[in-house]
């Protein structure tokens, strides 16, 4: 019974003396013990939980994550911006429209501005929205305009040209190839005419998408090469 009750004492004395160095190991910075107890209980450092990064593979993932998101970001603003110049040609050549009629309704005929369907109002289109008044008194192209009375929302990002006349003589109307049966529609006028064409070149690489109408069809035909988005 002695015996054994002295190396139980003997053992706790052990424990202890483990207990001590293990906690002074800790104190003065070395690892042995931090190592000894984390293995023993089957834990890892709160420490290392904490400087945890991310693997290459969550990032190459994040990355095409925002790829995607990006491409149909991309595709929707396309989108949109298609949208909003078909709007405002749509909105514009039927302003025009209206003006014409309203003029041929006091002269019995239409007033044609520019000298080619190819002359642009305000300007050369680009990739930048032009004041519908380009502020060019005393210029005969912006002098009729003005008198057209034409009005827009605000400012233009396409240019826009309109010619007139009286067919079958002495004005015959301009042919616009890219409108199917236009040449049909428009080979038996007999009286007063206008034609409109409006041109966009919103990425700004002179690839024009171009729209024409006239007043003898409610329709404004698209060119189907660009359309509207060169």
């Amino acid at each position: 019974m002695n015996e054994n009750a002295g190396e139980s004492r003997w053992i706790e004395v052990d424990r202890s003396v483990l207990r001590e160095r293990l906690g002074a190991g800790i104190a003065g910075g070395t690892g042995h013990a931090l190592t000894m107890n984390t293995m023993q209980f089957g834990e890892r450092p709160r420490s290392y939980a904490k400087r945890r990064g991310f693997t290459l593979t969550e990032l190459m993932i994040v990355v095409a994550m925002i790829g995607v998101l990006a491409a149909i970001a991309m595709v929707g603003y396309r989108r949109y911006i298609r949208g909003a110049a078909a709007s405002e040609v749509k909105a514009v050549v039927s302003g025009i429209r209206i003006s014409e009629e309203a003029y041929k309704a006091e002269t019995f005929q239409y007033l044609g501005c520019s000298s080619s369907l190819t002359n642009w109002y305000p300007a050369t289109p680009n990739d930048k929205k032009r004041n519908w008044d380009n502020g060019q008194t005393g210029n005969p192209e912006h002098d009729c305009w003005m008198q057209l009375n034409v009005t827009t929302d605000g400012p233009v990002r396409f240019g826009y040209a309109v010619v007139a006349g009286i067919a079958p003589q002495p004005d015959a109307v301009p042919t616009v190839a890219y409108c199917q049966n236009w040449a049909a529609v428009h080979a038996t006028v007999n009286g007063p005419w206008f034609v409109v064409q409006a041109a966009g070149d919103q990425d700004h690489d002179e690839v024009l998408s171009l729209f024409a109408s006239s007043s003898l069809t409610g329709e404004l035909c698209v060119d189907p090469k660009n359309g509207d988005d060169e």
